[in-house]
């Protein structure tokens, strides 16, 4: 219910006040998680992207920006590429970048 209230009720409240108030930009954060959302954290994210794009196409640019950005790889959590990373160095192997 944190991830609900924060991430879905809180950005859409944020994003309310922000359109009343004339706000010239609000960046909103989200984690790559948004993409395959496979717990509430990463669905609650997903759902606040979705508002923030639903509440920009309302602004005029000339006004305001609504946008945002994921971010992802946070050291140890899921899908990391740190250990890839740690692997390779250990066995002497090129660093690579996975796709």
């Amino acid at each position: 219910m944190e991830a609900v209230q924060t991430n879905i009720i809180g950005a859409d409240n944020v994003l309310e006040s922000a359109f009343r108030n004339k706000v010239k930009r609000v960046v909103v954060l989200s984690t790559d998680k948004a993409v395959y959302p496979i717990n509430v954290m990463g669905i609650s994210k997903a759902l606040m992207e979705k508002i923030m794009i639903a509440k920009s196409r309302l602004l005029d640019p000339k006004i305001g920006v609504f946008c945002g950005t994921r971010y992802g790889n946070v050291m140890a959590s899921r899908g990391s590429v740190i250990p890839l990373f740690v692997r390779q160095i250990k066995e002497n192997k090129p660093i690579t970048i996975p796709t």
